[in-house]
């Protein structure tokens, strides 16, 4: 701190500390910023138009315009921002800067799944995702969830059993709850019947659904919009959000005139949301989302809310290369940290490449987790919110994403 203390006399104040024991007990010093209000007083305020002299001098005669990301026909982005493009800045989305580890079950045999879920839950997981077959749930289940504590993690179902009978799978699931009562459950159903647009749905069913979900398990959502159709990378990404939202229109519809409130259906919902290897714009596209949600649900009348968004890794972005994979896994989970997600799950690094991996399956799960661990216990993502807000570079990248949805899906 040397330097510093000579050029700035005020930082000797700001250093303090306190004594606090680590994760093995032994008490450890913190030093903590205690920041004076005019701690900027000390560097001069240059404007925009200042910075701009300077970098076309750095340019040396090449046009600014070629350091401009033309994302598609209607969003450029700009490379350079500023204060003075904020006179006004935005407040930053009031969420809990944690989010749900979730590991998805994938292997087959039930005795196999309760292995691997009590291996993640062991090993930090607090949010586990079955599939299940097109069977009788009962005995499944009663092995899928065995020695689990239900009521201390979040617990999710999808497969070809939730689509064929969601209400049957509650069902089962109260009988296996092993004495906890079902209002003490929380998770989600990965049910869309609204996903095919060309199957009959009764909409009654789904009516009732909600109305039983939310007596009987009221820390369940049911309907979970699935963005993997929409996901189509940075340059579609404003057309990604208003699919999302366009899905979301029909479930208000159809749901709305069967005794469903709009506030009642928008608790009962969350979103599947995709991300690629484009750090900045997946950022934004999440924060993006949480804009839109709360505006649409203002023209339905319901209180403005931000969305429940279950986040997960687009597997097409990742390369033949598992080690390169392990890198990617890491800036795509901070790009879905940083947008806001409620939820994570990232994908094994040898993902639909399993034969290729020197070490086995469960190491591969173990890295996986440990990305996240390594964010929320090392980094400290976990005690921030909204990390993004303030940036402007991403603030103007969230607000353009979220107008260009907003006019895609007024005219869809």
């Amino acid at each position: 701190f040397s330097f510093h203390f000579k050029r700035f006399p005020s930082a000797k104040r700001v250093i303090s500390g306190r004594t606090t024991p680590n994760r093995r007990g032994k008490n450890v010093y913190l030093p903590v910023m205690n920041q004076p209000a005019n701690f900027f007083a000390e560097f001069p305020p240059i404007s925009k138009e200042e910075w701009l002299a300077r970098i076309a001098r750095d340019l040396k005669g090449k046009p600014l315009d070629d350091l401009y990301w033309h994302l598609n026909e209607q969003i450029t982005v700009d490379p350079f921002g500023h204060a003075d493009d904020w006179p006004n800045p935005p407040a930053p989305f009031p969420v809990a800067g944690a989010w749900e580890i979730n590991e998805d079950v994938d292997e087959q045999e039930p005795a196999a799944a309760n292995r691997q879920a009590l291996e993640a839950l062991h090993a930090g997981a607090g949010s586990l995702c079955f599939r299940l077959p097109a069977r009788q749930f009962s005995g499944v289940l009663q092995e899928l969830l065995n020695g689990i504590y239900l009521d201390h993690i979040s617990l999710h179902f999808c497969g070809t059993g939730v689509q064929e009978g969601p209400a049957a799978v509650l069902a089962a699931l109260k009988g296996q709850a092993q004495g906890i009562p079902s209002y003490a459950l929380r998770g989600s159903l990965f049910y869309d019947p609204g996903a095919d647009a060309g199957r009959i749905r009764d909409w009654r069913y789904l009516a009732d659904l909600l109305q039983y979900t939310q007596a009987d398990f009221p820390g369940f959502r049911c309907i979970t919009v699935d963005g993997r159709a929409e996901f189509g990378g940075p340059a579609t990404a404003a057309d990604e959000l208003a699919g999302l939202l366009n899905r979301s229109k029909v479930y208000f519809e159809q749901l709305t005139g069967r005794g469903v409130s709009p506030g009642q259906l928008a608790g009962q919902m969350q979103f599947s949301m995709y991300i690629g290897k484009s750090y900045f714009v997946e950022i934004a596209k999440l924060r993006a989302f949480k804009t839109l949600w709360a505006n649409f649900l203002k023209a339905w009348g319901a209180e403005p809310v931000y969305p429940v968004q279950d986040v997960r890794f687009f597997s097409g972005d990742y390369t033949g290369d598992l080690y390169t994979n392990m890198i990617r896994a890491t800036t795509m989970a901070m790009s879905a940290v940083l947008g806001g997600a409620n939820r994570l799950t990232v994908l094994p690094y040898d993902a639909g490449r399993e034969a290729e991996a020197v070490y086995p399956r469960p190491f591969a799960r173990r890295v996986a987790r440990n990305v996240q661990h390594l964010l929320q216990l090392e980094s400290g993502f976990a005690e921030l919110t909204d990390p993004a807000a303030g940036s402007y570079y991403l603030e103007k990248l969230t607000a353009q994403l979220a107008l260009s949805a907003w006019e895609k899906f007024q005219k869809l």
